[in-house]
């Protein structure tokens, strides 16, 4: 089969072809970009060209494009996108009923809320590692000594000066009051998102007035849906990881190191490392480091985050906060372990420091599940046999 991937935002690219030319497949990247992801005349008409003449069987895309499934739709054949972004207001578009569609996403509930919608051909597909990629890279003595850490964070804290919700100034009194009564009641709970059933009339009006919002002309998204997770939920995320942070921080004794691409100039004991790079740095620091920390962005309602497969990925032992699609596929104190709330997670960073051969044997059994059932050629296996049933 030959495949065309588009090279712009394509995550995981190598691991991607990798895995399907293992598995048989031709692979094109295709340059050119749209200058709108949902409509484009004449980048629709180029690609439309592009695929004819080259005799494309099928465009894969790292998340969902409206531009591809329309041009997918136009010339019948069929687009395939795989999404590990939430939230993802493009898989809301119209053109997501298109026959040519396989959409599979990491996160069962937005599965669920799709098919609501009436979209068919959508899938709930977790996330993949690349063991190849992996079990290959070294390290030098002098690295490792530098990546050393009791604790390490990969993320953002989402503390940029564009954090939406700070921009609400002239919100009244009672309005910013049941926001932020509403944000700290959603951060004492996992595994289910209730933001937007919280957001009545009243308090929409409010949000309106302040910083008005349009749901696209040619999509399914609420005004609800996109103030809570683009407002509400990367709110309750800053103020989630930074309240883990501090915490970390009061802990003298611990070697605790941050990759985050913003200064973090309150944390006088956490080392900020800067970014790393994805594929040749990040699987070291997992290894490195005696606990890996993931807490979830809150609009990823049950989803495992890419982050997660990753450091197990790398045989990093992984502490998270929980997500129901974890008990898919691992078993908690076997595989990793999850925190119910920042008071347990400071608990169980001192019992697995103080614990190493169970902190290792755990971190061992994750990275063999990973190897043995979520792996770039599995996925895309899966994927292919959907597509040929129908």
């Amino acid at each position: 089969m030959k495949i065309l991937i588009p090279d712009w935002k394509s995550f995981g690219r190598d691991d991607i072809r990798e895995a399907l030319v293992n598995l048989g497949n031709e692979v094109i990247f295709y340059q050119k970009e749209p200058r709108n992801y949902r409509q484009d005349p004449r980048f629709r008409s180029e690609l439309r060209n592009y695929v004819k003449e080259e005799h494309i069987d099928l465009i894969f895309s790292s998340n969902y494009y409206p531009i591809l499934s329309n041009v997918c739709n136009d010339i019948k054949i069929p687009y395939v996108s795989w999404c590990y972004d939430s939230p993802l207001v493009l898989t809301y578009s119209d053109t997501i009923f298109h026959s040519c569609n396989y959409i599979f996403i990491f996160d069962s509930q937005m599965v669920t809320d799709l098919k609501a919608l009436g979209v068919k051909q959508v899938y709930y597909l977790p996330m993949a590692v690349n063991p190849k990629r992996l079990s290959t890279l070294t390290i030098s003595p002098e690295h490792r000594k530098l990546l050393d850490a009791d604790v390490s964070f990969v993320g953002s804290l989402y503390n940029e000066k564009h954090n939406l919700y700070d921009r609400f100034s002239d919100l009244p009194v009672y309005t910013k009051g049941y926001l932020e009564g509403i944000m700290a009641a959603q951060q004492q709970i996992y595994g289910q998102l209730f933001l937007e059933e919280c957001l009545t009339p009243e308090v929409l009006e409010e949000l309106q007035k302040n910083i008005p919002l349009e749901p696209s002309r040619d999509g399914h998204e609420t005004l609800r849906y996109l103030y809570a997770n683009y407002f509400l939920c990367r709110k309750i995320t800053q103020t989630e990881r930074s309240q883990c942070m501090a915490l970390l921080n009061a802990r003298k004794n611990l070697l605790v190191k941050l990759y985050t691409p913003n200064p973090t100039p309150q944390f006088t004991t956490i080392q900020n490392m800067g970014t790393v790079h994805y594929e040749k740095e990040m699987p070291l620091v997992f290894q490195c480091s005696r606990i890996n920390l993931n807490i979830s962005l809150r609009s990823i309602q049950s989803g495992i985050p890419l982050r997660a497969m990753d450091i197990m990925g790398a045989g990093g032992f992984l502490l998270t906060n929980y997500q129901r699609d974890f008990d898919r596929h691992f078993t908690a104190g076997k595989d990793y372990v999850y925190y119910e709330n920042l008071d347990d997670l400071i608990e169980k960073i001192d019992y697995y420091l103080a614990n190493p051969t169970e902190r290792d044997e755990i971190a061992r059994s994750g990275q063999q599940k990973v190897y043995s059932a979520h792996t770039y050629e599995q996925r895309f296996q899966e994927i292919l046999d959907i597509i040929q049933k129908g």
